[in-house]
């Protein structure tokens, strides 16, 4: 299942303010056919309405890659080891929310990737081992 929200976008081009819906969570078991806009860095792909300029969302994208037990938030902007010690920070204090939360996570491998290379070759081998 593909969770997704409403944000605003303003327009790189002629600077005009939409709102669009865009992706935030992906479960691969559940939703199949959007690995190949992922692999291609299309996931969050965005049109102004206005003036229909066509832009590329760089946003953090969680990926569930069930049953696999693997959850990687996608970000380019998380290229430094601060930023992706926040998003683990982040995880932990999620699953420390309770004891099943504890158990899941204990189970779950966490990864936070920036570079859409290294997200690619996980997404491969994961079509390669659940096709």
């Amino acid at each position: 299942m593909t969770g997704t929200s409403i944000a605003e976008i303003k327009c790189e081009k002629c600077k005009s303010v939409f709102e669009t819906q865009v992706i935030e969570h992906i479960d691969l078991s559940e939703d199949r056919e959007i690995i190949k806009a992922l692999k291609i860095g299309k996931a969050n792909r965005v049109q102004c309405p206005k003036c229909k300029k066509v832009m590329y969302l760089d946003r953090s994208i969680v990926v569930n890659f069930e049953p696999e037990n693997r959850i990687v938030v996608y970000d380019p902007k998380a290229t430094t080891e601060e930023a992706k010690a926040t998003f683990q920070t982040d995880y932990e204090s999620i699953i420390a929310f309770n004891e099943i939360l504890q158990e899941i996570g204990a189970e779950t491998e966490f990864s936070v990737f920036s570079n859409l290379d290294d997200l690619k070759t996980l997404l491969e081998e994961y079509e390669k081992a659940h096709s």
